[in-house]
């Protein structure tokens, strides 16, 4: 049986089924010179590895289960944004806990006179809980016979060297095996638990991204939208069957436009973002040549356009986000009992409207054609139905 969301997502469905074969074909499309470098080899199994994580997310949603779907693509996002640090990430972040002035004021001398273990260092602070955060560039290479160096960032090793299993410090002592002693368990779990929060943790990750100039604030608030929503689906602390298959639905799971089509969207985004940033390590030093790149290129840019209603960071905002922040605009001067004056939605400039909330109820309105009442202004959807209305 044909799913439903083939026929009334036929391009959404056609991009994204290919962009996932893309990301596990990716190994394959590797063209090595006379040496072949791990480094790239490792970054194309991340890439059919988040294949793998978005395919199995469409694969639920063509048996109506979004739930997990959604949690899946929790799990892509992470997966996405840790590989952009892999495949690109030349700064990393350290952090320093309860560091004393007198150790402080050593340290800026250190800097100040040029010390080696300071020269990579691009930027730090402390606060006045003596809290250090150090930038540095990212670890390098042996220098090649021409003096070139490859700059790695710090997350491809953390790849190998965190463990999810250890455990916290304080049960180290339930474990034993024999060949090591309590506290050296202790002391391997603290290091490991410091790997994560410093480096793995959400939290970090945007830190990292920041550093790096891959995200500035407005970006990492967007990005936390997404990834506030999609944990929604992760933790089972929220009754999420209505907002997935609407007020009325009873006999679920069963068929969404909605929700379905926001899988989507999400499968696309994330598999371009993806794919585009291991395009960007390829191009850098030591070069790697991806076969059928042309074609892949088209692909993620026809994909981009179509998942552009989604307003992802990196797309711009639909006609229902600037008629939504015009209305905001007049319900704050109505409040304030000014003289109403109406914006034009369209003349918004793009940094000026104001990103949403919760993404699937955002796409349900995107499919309502409105009028305002307080305000006069209007919304048509480009693709109007019925029932968004009444969900």
């Amino acid at each position: 049986m044909t799913w439903q969301g083939t026929t009334e997502h036929e391009a959404l469905h056609s991009v994204a089924t290919s962009l996932v074969a893309g990301l596990r074909d990716l190994e394959s499309w590797l063209l090595h010179g006379d040496t072949e470098y791990i480094f790239h080899s490792d970054s194309a199994a991340r890439c059919r590895s988040l294949g793998t994580y978005i395919g199995s997310a469409l694969a639920d949603a063509e048996r109506d289960a979004y739930a997990p779907a959604l949690a899946l693509m929790r799990s892509a996002m992470e997966h996405v944004f840790i590989d952009k640090l892999v495949f690109l990430g030349q700064r990393y972040v350290q952090i320093f806990r309860y560091m004393d002035e007198e150790t402080w004021a050593k340290w800026q001398q250190a800097r100040e006179a040029g010390e080696a273990w300071t020269l990579d260092i691009t930027k730090w602070s402390r606060t006045r809980k003596g809290e250090v955060r150090v930038t540095r560039e990212g670890l390098h290479s042996k220098p090649a016979a021409d003096g070139s160096q490859q700059t790695i960032g710090i997350h491809y090793f953390l790849l190998n060297e965190y463990s999810p299993f250890v455990g916290p410090p304080s049960i180290q002592e339930y474990f034993d095996d024999g060949l090591s002693e309590t506290d050296e368990r202790r002391e391997y779990a603290e290091r490991n638990k410091s790997m994560y929060e410093v480096y793995l943790k959400w939290s970090s990750i945007k830190e990292s991204l920041k550093a790096n100039g891959f995200a500035e604030e407005e970006t990492l608030r967007r990005l936390d939208v997404h990834y506030r929503f999609l944990s929604a689906f992760v933790h089972p602390n929220t009754d999420v069957t209505k907002l997935l298959y609407g007020r009325n639905a009873w006999n679920w799971p069963m068929y969404d436009h909605y929700s379905s089509e926001l899988i989507l969207l999400y499968a696309i985004v994330f598999a371009v973002e993806e794919l585009r940033n291991f395009r960007a390590m390829a191009q850098r030093q030591p070069f790697a040549e991806v076969n059928n790149w042309i074609e892949t290129e088209r692909l993620c840019d026809r994909a981009w356009r179509l998942s552009s209603h989604l307003w992802f960071p990196g797309q711009e905002p639909h006609a229902h986000d600037r008629y939504q922040e015009a209305n905001r605009r007049g319900f704050r001067e109505q409040r304030s009992g000014s003289v109403r004056r109406l914006e034009n939605p369209a003349a918004l400039p793009v940094e000026e409207v104001g990103y949403y909330v919760n993404p699937l109820e955002r796409l349900v309105e995107l499919h309502a054609s409105k009028r305002e009442m307080m305000t006069g202004l209007s919304y048509v959807s480009s693709w109007p139905r019925s029932d968004a209305h009444l969900r």
